[in-house]
Formats: C-alpha cells, structure tokens, sequence
C-alpha cells in the first residue's frame, strides 16, 4: 500500500459529512474490457491527482505498440465519464503514466487528467520513478546471482515483438536479482527507471532467463501441478490439467516516485506495493519460494 503525505486522503477512513470516501476498486461491467466482469482494486490514490491499480494478467490497460487489438481500460474509463466512483477519485481524462504489457499483472499508475500525465510521463522518462517486477523463471542461466542489461529496445516492423537496435533503439536499462531457486525454478526480482512495452521480457531473455509462460522470446511452458506433486491424479470429472498460473509469470510489484523530484511537491514520496494474483502466489508456494522467506534485494 502506498504511504500517503501529510494530508493526503486515507481511502479507508470516514469522510466528513458532505463529503464521500473514495473507492477501493474501480468496476467494469461484462463486455466493456471482458467478457466477464472487472473489479481492479485501487491500491493507493489522491484526489484529482492519480490512483494507482492492480492490473490483472491478459488485461489490456492501454494501447501501445504490438498491444492486442482490444478496448483498454482507459478507453473504457473515458466512455464512463461521470460514473460515481470515477468522480470521487477526480477523475476527468484518465491517462496511463506506466505501460504495463497485457500478458502481466501488477501496478498500473492512472493520471487524473492530461496535464498530471504529461508531468508523470516526463519524469518517468527522466528517470525520476522507480519500478520492481517479480520474474519466475527456469534454472537455466549461470554466473551469477546478479547481472544488468543495457540495451535499446525498438518494435519489431513486422511482428508483435520488439527487438533490440543500437541505432534506432530507445534507450533502455534493467538490473536483475534472484530471489530464490527451488524445484528446478528461480525467482528474479527486476528493476529499471523506464516501464517500455516488452523491456523487462526481452532484456531477460537476453540475460538468459526463461520466464514462465513466455511465448515470444524464450518459449517456457507453463507449470503443471503434476510435475511437482508425486502421485498426482486428476480430480473427478476433470478431462485436462491447467496449469498453475496460466499467464505469463511477470508482475510488476512496486512503483516508487517523489514529486517533489518533478515540480508536483504536493505529491510526497509514494511507494506502492501490488501483491502479485492469489495464483501466482500459491505456484509460489507450490516451488517452496514463499516471499517472505526469500532474499532480499
């Protein structure tokens, strides 16, 4: 959860009379970025300013570059202009400050209004935010526990991947750290100042990580219950076995930034944390890597 300035709302406190909480998740109805309903929850927010959600896997929370061809959230928040809960957030123009690939999960930082995004956008590209993801991989690289790739990255002209390109690159920087390994797996923590479409991917795979679920750029299987567990048998009824965690295993767990860092004082030093999907945790903890009893770094 985020820690707020001095001031700041707390969206769990009672509002004085004449006044209305802000909410905790944000809802879409069927059909409007699923074919089921979406409730994100919000993990921290002020007013007017931004609010920050967990984004689940396989959703789409803005257009980019070699997206999926489907309505985004933003897009849907917009079509929704004057819904009560977007209204107590102060919400005017959603835009999305943090690209965040459709195939992961985790925080996704929302801007009240353009000119908020514009000032986040920009200090995000000036290197002014902080960004963590959890990366579950297979045992596959060696030398060493840490590494740092720095490398442009650039979209593919023909494919929905993107590619690194000293000349016509963006520039790019990532740092690694593994967790933990167990049961043939190792789990990887990934920091960068920069959230491009694709860059945690693809500078992984250049490290020589296989993530979990991954399809473009290491081709990984997903993880079955059946190769970990002796004796496993379906239950009743069941034709087919699915796998654990049936998405990519990529979760961007924290957000950290400052405004005062970028000519917003009003915003104080924010740190938001995004436990990763129920699912992911309990393959986790299926590999014997519980988060809290892993390293730190």
């Amino acid at each position: 959860m985020g820690f707020r300035e001095a001031g700041m709302p707390d969206m769990n406190a009672p509002k004085a009379e004449g006044t209305s909480k802000l909410p905790d998740k944000l809802g879409f109805p069927p059909g409007a970025i699923s074919d089921r309903p979406i409730r994100l929850d919000i993990l921290d927010a002020k007013k007017g300013v931004y609010a920050a959600v967990s984004k689940p896997a396989d959703i789409l929370m803005d257009s980019y570059l070699g997206a999926p061809k489907i309505k985004s959230a933003i897009l849907a928040m917009r079509e929704q202009k004057g819904k009560g809960e977007l209204e107590r957030l102060g919400m005017t123009s959603p835009y999305l400050v943090n690209q965040i690939d459709f195939e992961m999960s985790g925080a996704a930082l929302l801007a009240m209004n353009k000119d908020v995004a514009a000032a986040m956008r920009n200090a995000m590209w000036s290197g002014f935010f902080k960004f963590e993801y959890l990366i579950l991989c297979r045992s596959a690289r060696g030398g060493g526990e840490e590494f740092e790739i720095k490398l442009p990255v650039l979209m593919h002209e023909s494919k929905p991947l993107w590619i690194v390109s000293h000349r016509f690159g963006k520039k790019a920087n990532t740092s690694f750290c593994m967790l933990g390994q167990s049961r043939g797996y190792q789990l990887w923590k990934a920091k960068a100042s920069s959230a491009r479409p694709h860059q945690i991917r693809l500078h992984a795979a250049e490290g020589g990580l296989g993530i979990v679920g991954e399809r473009l750029y290491s081709k990984t299987p997903y993880i079955f219950l059946s190769k970990l567990k002796d004796e496993y048998k379906l239950g009743k009824g069941i034709d087919e076995e699915k796998p654990l965690y049936p998405h990519l295993c990529v979760h961007l767990s924290r957000i950290e930034f400052d405004g005062k860092d970028f000519g917003m004082p009003e915003i104080a030093p924010v740190k938001i944390d995004c436990p990763p999907p129920k699912a992911f945790a309990v393959c986790l903890k299926k590999l014997d890597m519980e988060l809290d009893s892993l390293k730190k770094c």
